[in-house]
């Protein structure tokens, strides 16, 4: 697996920076930003911690960052770790290691986020209890949906170097649920998703916006994410102003 993951590299990289420099994909990264933000506002973030899992997902650790949390970046991959050092230099912090063996102790964090989800289903549950173990307050589950449009489209255009990334990426919902369900029986979890409508549709509009930047509370969309609640959550003031309201300790 770790062998597998430091491989990836450079075709990876590539089609991932053609993709965010495309129209849909400028597109998806703003899409992506409403739903993080839709799902966190009920987090406390000044003098907040998060870490995030899979340095691909820089702009996870970037809307984190100017959300005013303290981010460090994970990943199994030194060249995907340069890479995200490339965009976000020294506002974060860096480590390397496997998704499912942290060198944190527990409760290093008050929130953890995975986006894309950088694990297979067969290696959910490990990565979700090194979440759960490092983080006080909650944590956040972000991938690419197969049981959408785009999942779709991706494993019937496998052979364009886009689409053959993007379906490396793919997360079955059922698959993620379960997962959360056994490692976190007890826990408050809730889907979302955004960008139901096919890649063609992903572009400025108003047709375009009201139908992929919706929220669904069912994992219909392209861009599905799953959050877990580790106690209750409060009203604080919008995302990029917030306060210091005191968290509890998770029991």
């Amino acid at each position: 697996m770790r062998e597998k993951e430091a491989d990836m590299g450079e075709e990876e990289k590539s089609s991932g920076a053609e993709f965010a420099q495309s129209l849909p994909g400028r597109f998806a990264l703003e899409s992506g930003r409403g739903l993080m933000r839709g799902l966190m506002s009920g987090w406390p973030r000044r003098a907040r911690s998060a870490l995030v899992l899979g340095a691909l997902a820089w702009s996870v650790a970037e809307n984190l960052w100017e959300a005013g949390f303290d981010v460090t970046v994970q990943d199994g991959s030194p060249g995907r770790l340069e890479a995200a050092r490339a965009v976000l230099g020294q506002r974060v912090e860096y480590a390397l290691s496997s998704p499912d063996h942290l060198p944190f102790d527990d409760s290093s964090f008050d929130y953890a986020v995975a986006g894309p989800f950088p694990a297979p289903t067969e290696q959910a549950d490990a990565v979700l209890v090194e979440m759960g173990r490092l983080a006080c307050s909650g944590i956040l589950v972000i991938f690419f949906n197969s049981w959408s449009f785009f999942g779709l489209e991706c494993r019937m255009r496998r052979k364009i170097p886009l689409y053959a990334g993007a379906l490396a990426c793919l997360q079955s919902p059922r698959a993620v649920a379960a997962a959360a369900r056994r490692v976190f029986s007890g826990k408050r979890r809730v889907f979302a998703s955004i960008l139901p409508g096919p890649l063609c549709t992903w572009r400025g509009g108003v047709v375009p916006d009201a139908l992929n930047r919706v929220k669904f509370p069912l994992p219909l969309g392209a861009l599905a994410a799953l959050r877990v609640d580790f106690g209750p959550l409060y009203a604080v003031t919008p995302l990029l102003l917030g306060g210091k309201p005191a968290v509890p300790a998770r029991s």
